[in-house]
């Protein structure tokens, strides 16, 4: 099983402050994304991913929380240089965050540098070059897990606003890439943390949630518990569907039915989905 389909939200933070991952892990979100790109000047790059290697060079794995590193873009030295510094001192985050991409040979060409010591990506699109290639990048590699719309990037390529109508458009293809590749999707950030009461955070994550987005990314740790409020199942939900599933299997090809209805195939697939998101 893809196990980024249980990841509802991860914590975007700066490379350069080793004290927010720590924090990340007790903010309720399912991992940290460890950012070398957008947040780290040029003029950094290359102390701040020595900082980073010594990270996960003196520390363990955490336990049911993912630490992601997302590299610059592999089409750039820095991002080259995040590659080699991986290999060279074979460090394994649990998934690397691949920006900008656009075509499936960027995958690929990923897969050949590290064909001794494979790692889980995610794709992040938000170029309208990526947005036009999802469904091959999707499909360009078994370790792609998901991929993650990059909005903010995506909206000023397009020459677009960063509205709900504006990014439709993109973010039902992306849920469609990922359906037919069987990976995750993750939809971009909410950006306005002076949303005092979270009404906009809560609309716009139930509005995803219905489009088929397995979970959202946040910048601030505020966001988590009401992406959390959407997106996990409640306790009735889950043991409806666990009712679902256990009569399905015991019926053993046979026709059955639960609450008056007969259950098919697609019942049990979206009761599956629940079970993940208890």
């Amino acid at each position: 099983m893809n196990d980024l389909l249980s990841v509802k939200t991860m914590l975007l933070a700066p490379a350069n402050h080793l004290e927010l991952f720590v924090k990340a892990k007790d903010s309720g979100a399912d991992g940290i994304i460890i950012d070398l790109e957008d947040t780290i000047a040029l003029s950094e790059k290359d102390k701040v991913r020595e900082i980073i290697i010594d990270y996960f060079k003196n520390s363990s794995p955490i336990k049911n929380f993912l630490r992601c590193l997302r590299i610059n873009s592999i089409k750039t030295p820095a991002g080259l240089k995040d590659i080699i510094a991986l290999i060279d001192n074979q460090i394994s985050p649990d998934v690397i965050i691949i920006p900008k991409t656009e075509y499936p040979e960027e995958i690929i060409f990923l897969d050949m540098l590290l064909k001794q010591n494979p790692m889980y990506y995610i794709a992040l699109i938000e170029t309208a070059i990526g947005l036009h290639h999802a469904d091959e990048i999707a499909l360009s590699s078994k370790n792609i897990k998901g991929i993650f719309l990059g909005g903010r990037d995506l909206s000023a390529d397009l020459g677009s606003t960063l509205t709900w109508d504006s990014m439709l458009y993109a973010r039902s293809k992306l849920v469609r890439s990922a359906a037919i590749a069987g990976i995750a999707v993750f939809d971009t950030p909410y950006f306005n943390l002076d949303d005092l009461d979270d009404s906009g955070i809560l609309e716009e994550t139930r509005k995803v949630k219905e489009l088929g987005f397995t979970g959202k990314f946040v910048i601030h740790s505020k966001h988590i518990k009401s992406i959390l409020e959407v997106f996990m199942s409640s306790k009735e939900d889950v043991e409806h569907a666990q009712c679902i599933i256990d009569i399905y299997e015991k019926a053993k090809g046979c026709s059955c039915e639960f609450d008056g209805k007969l259950i098919s195939t697609t019942m049990v697939r979206a009761a599956k989905k629940k079970l993940r998101c208890k």
